[in-house]
């Protein structure tokens, strides 16, 4: 594997057999509060978490961290996270925890592997010392 995805680097890295990607994905990024409650609104509303494992099963295959933004953004966007529950009490995957989940698996190095096109690998990165530069040439 030159380039491996989320969930392979994933499922690698805690010895756990693809089958049980999602289901690890989801006990990791839940949040908190989430997680005494998680086992019952199952049983009060069949698909509660379709919309949370929908985003697990859609970021299984990205290799570079900067994917993950798009599939966050139509997570939030889902028809599911309007119920009062999921907007309000939060009672549902963290997007944070899973961005730092993704951190933590893929290796830092794959936004420079997949961006051998003649890109620059982190867009709009200022060097080292420029805040400080800007700084001093502004009196601050």
């Amino acid at each position: 594997m030159s380039n491996p995805t989320f969930s392979e680097r994933f499922c690698e890295q805690h010895g756990i057999p693809r089958e049980q990607y999602a289901r690890a994905v989801f006990k990791r990024a839940l949040y908190r509060r989430a997680r005494p409650v998680a086992w019952l609104l199952p049983l009060l509303k069949r698909d509660y978490f379709a919309a949370d494992f929908d985003l697990i099963y859609q970021i299984e295959r990205i290799r570079r961290l900067r994917d993950f933004n798009t599939e966050s953004e139509r997570f939030h966007e889902h028809s599911s996270n309007r119920w009062w529950l999921r907007r309000r009490l939060l009672i549902r995957v963290s997007t944070s925890r899973l961005k730092n989940l993704i951190k933590a698996t893929l290796p830092p190095s794959s936004a420079i592997q997949d961006n051998t096109a003649g890109g620059t690998a982190i867009p709009f990165e200022s060097p080292p010392d420029a805040e400080k530069d800007f700084m001093a040439s502004a009196g601050l």
